[in-house]
């Protein structure tokens, strides 16, 4: 069935584009759900600009957080992929240094994706590929309105129907100046909903991080300090057995955090089992697409996002089948801290090669999924894991040597509680999700009904 729009050569000519994608019949109906009603751009209302444009000076500590467009989501952050520059280019950059209140758009890859900078995200600046929008303060509506408008469908068609570019779209500062937000009588209802989900997200990344304190101290490794002499000892036996020559792999620290976790005679494989659930797209010939799982796609919560990938363009990293209370951890560069439980809404998903995915044992040999995942973002473990990575440009731990890393069993009272708290996050996690959904739709729901 055919599908067109007919226009007039001075409506052509007004908007300055010719393409039938811009003009289809479904963007001008939008189009007009929006205009019927009182609305403001984003240029009217604010700052807009973009990220940093050099190439960034990137440092592996004591840097400063650099934002890119795969750091975005739908009101949300993923902040795995987050790489650091270095204080010297922040400081450069201070159009580009983020505040609170803030708002980022995608303009490039997923373009559209919103959310509100929260304090905790501080202090961390952006890349060229997300917008800024920056309201004053006397702007008649929220930042949280607008990253809940951006999100919706009349605000994600206007992102993309602006966007331009051969091989890859781009949507830029002045399009991002022009893209219309109505304004709705309950537009502080809808702010108020959005904050509350952003409470309850950080509300779930305390109880987390509440949960590996708790394990950390059962375990005895809260004060775990260096070594006060500036240098050690060991046996050229010892250096032998171990088959490492590096004096940071002999630190008493991490020898009395290894001699700690190694009390039970436990390690990982022991707790654990290495699933190899191998993906074959051409298995899946009902379905044209995937969920696939990144390593950027881990968030600071302990679960981890996805993207709808075409099968036609599966990438070839995209390699281990997901099940729900599997634990995926990132082989490369452990010390981020990247790992996630799978999710019962995520069974079937495909995950990066990067990962180790891990499938803790039941009864008295195994281990909770929340113990198992608390205890791989542990900080003195990942320490531990980063210490036995392979090579300088993309370093990554043999998935036979983290699975010999010792694994010290809490004590199940300690155990039940950290389950308690990690399960108390993943709700506090889906309710967050429910109330936006729900914000959305009712914005969807009176601009189609041309209320204010």
């Amino acid at each position: 069935m055919a599908v067109w729009s007919v226009l007039d050569s001075g409506e052509l000519a007004r908007r300055g584009r010719l393409d039938a994608e811009y003009f289809q019949p479904r963007y001008l109906e939008y189009e007009r759900m929006i205009e019927r009603l009182t609305y403001v751009t984003l240029g009217s209302v604010g700052l807009v600009t973009d990220g940093i444009h050099s190439s960034p000076d990137v440092v592996e500590e004591n840097g400063v957080r650099y934002l890119s467009a795969k750091c975005v989501k739908d009101n949300d952050f993923s902040i795995g992929a987050a790489l650091q520059i270095s204080p010297k280019q922040d400081a450069n950059n201070t159009r580009t240094r983020l505040r609170q209140g803030d708002v980022l758009l995608t303009t490039v890859g997923t373009i559209g994706n919103a959310a509100v900078v929260p304090t905790e995200l501080l202090p961390a600046n952006i890349d060229r590929h997300l917008g800024l929008i920056r309201l004053r303060p006397d702007a008649p509506i929220d930042a949280f309105f607008i990253a809940t408008f951006l999100n919706t469908t009349f605000g994600r068609f206007q992102s993309l129907r602006e966007a331009t570019g051969n091989v890859q779209l781009n949507l830029f500062i002045e399009k991002i100046k022009m893209l219309k937000v109505p304004k709705l009588s309950i537009a502080p209802e809808i702010s108020a909903t959005t904050k509350n989900a952003y409470n309850l997200r950080q509300k779930a990344v305390n109880l987390v991080s509440s949960a590996e304190v708790l394990l950390l101290e059962s375990l005895g490794l809260s004060h775990m300090e260096g070594s006060p002499s500036l240098f050690y000892e060991k046996e050229y036996c010892d250096l032998l057995n171990a088959h490492r020559f590096d004096a940071e792999y002999f630190s008493p620290r991490y020898q009395r955090a290894l001699e700690v976790l190694a009390r039970n005679g436990r390690c990982i494989g022991t707790v654990a089992n290495l699933s190899e659930r191998r993906f074959r797209p051409e298995t899946l010939k009902s379905a044209d697409t995937f969920q696939y799982i990144e390593i950027g796609s881990i968030r600071s919560d302990g679960l981890a996002d996805s993207e709808t990938v075409k099968l036609s363009e599966a990438p070839s990293r995209a390699q281990w089948v997901v099940e729900p209370d599997d634990i995926i951890t990132s082989t490369v560069r452990p010390i981020r801290q990247l790992s996630a439980l799978i999710t019962p809404e995520q069974s079937g998903y495909v995950c990066s090669s990067g990962f180790a995915v891990l499938r803790p044992k039941h009864g008295a040999e195994g281990v909770e999924p929340e113990v198992l995942l608390t205890f791989l973002r542990l900080p003195i473990v990942c320490e531990i894991l980063d210490l036995h990575t392979t090579a300088s440009m993309y370093p990554a731990i043999a998935t036979t040597r983290l699975m010999g890393i010792p694994f010290a069993v809490p004590k199940q009272s300690v155990r039940d509680e950290v389950v308690f708290r990690v399960r108390k996050a993943l709700a506090a996690r889906g309710e967050a999700d429910r109330l936006l959904e729900k914000a959305k739709a009712e914005v969807e729901r009176l601009v189609i009904g041309g209320r204010k």
